[in-house]
């Protein structure tokens, strides 16, 4: 199984204003790369509600069947959108990718 996990934090302005009205279109990406990315086998996106300082506002999980589908994941034209909407709003990222043998 292999793990793909992303982290943002965002703009003060962008938790303020944006933060609430970007997940209806998140979460519509995020069902639409489940139903079309191949070996896509879980994805979520979630919005932090953890009030500590040092928390992340926004993250990605998902897991893919391997290494070529994260890859494939990586250039799908639903990731690109993904990366449209979160882009400006982000002025952190933090990613991790990792395998285990489940």
């Amino acid at each position: 199984m292999i793990y793909h996990v992303v982290m943002w934090r965002l703009r003060d302005e962008a938790k303020r204003t944006e933060f609430l009205q970007i997940n209806d279109k998140l979460q519509r990406n995020a069902q639409a790369m489940r139903n079309t990315v191949p070996g896509l086998l879980r994805l979520a996106i979630g919005l932090n509600r953890a009030g500590a300082p040092d928390a992340a506002d926004l993250l990605l999980y998902s897991e893919f069947d391997s290494w070529d589908a994260l890859k494939c994941y990586e250039v799908h034209p639903l990731h690109d959108e993904l990366r449209g909407i979160i882009g400006p709003l982000r002025i952190e990222r933090r990613v991790v990718d990792f395998e285990t043998d489940d």
